[in-house]
């Protein structure tokens, strides 16, 4: 039997990585799609839409009220700022429980939009820290700043979701 050379060998090395290669990814096809479809999340219609600074009662005693939004210069210690908005704006939601129970905030949460454009949350520093941890007691009030930053210039559309518990409100307004 004939020695094979090392340029031999090489290029057998190269056919059998290539040919496995090739083979694993016919093969391997992922994974299967669920037979149910069904959406996890889903976006419930707002139960009302309001303008900035006009307080909505959610029933059941809660309240929520959004400030107009104010521009600010995001720091460099706030999440996000690496993306650089063209427009930072920060408003302060109001939310007054006057139901029985505690409302527990980790059942709010905030999006925002600018018609096509892309916005995201700006939190961390300046005292815009987003919704505080803890549930707000019955007959109590906290309010909390928020900002976002949007890829979108002063004047153009912006358009909050404001989730809290099961309702959903809509926000809309002007970037500042």
């Amino acid at each position: 039997m004939k020695k094979l050379s090392r340029k031999q060998w090489i290029i057998i090395a190269v056919v059998i990585l290539i040919g496995g290669a090739i083979l694993r990814s016919a093969t391997n096809q992922g994974p299967s799609i669920p037979k149910d479809k069904t959406t996890l999340v889903q976006n419930e219609a707002p139960v009302a839409t309001i303008g900035f600074d006009k307080p909505l009662d959610l029933g059941g005693g809660v309240t929520v009220t959004v400030s107009s939004p104010t521009r600010f210069t995001p720091s460099q210690f706030m999440t996000n700022y690496d993306q650089k908005a063209k427009t930072a704006n920060f408003f302060t939601v109001t939310i007054k429980n006057g139901g029985k129970g505690a409302l527990d905030f980790s059942t709010v949460s905030l999006e925002a939009a600018s018609g096509s454009n892309v916005c995201f949350d700006l939190l961390g520093d300046q005292d815009i820290n987003g919704a505080p941890t803890d549930p707000l007691k019955a007959g109590a009030e906290a309010s909390y700043k928020y900002g976002v930053g949007c890829q979108a210039a002063a004047g153009d559309p912006l358009n909050l979701i404001v989730r809290i518990g099961g309702s959903n409100v809509a926000v809309e307004g002007k970037l500042a």
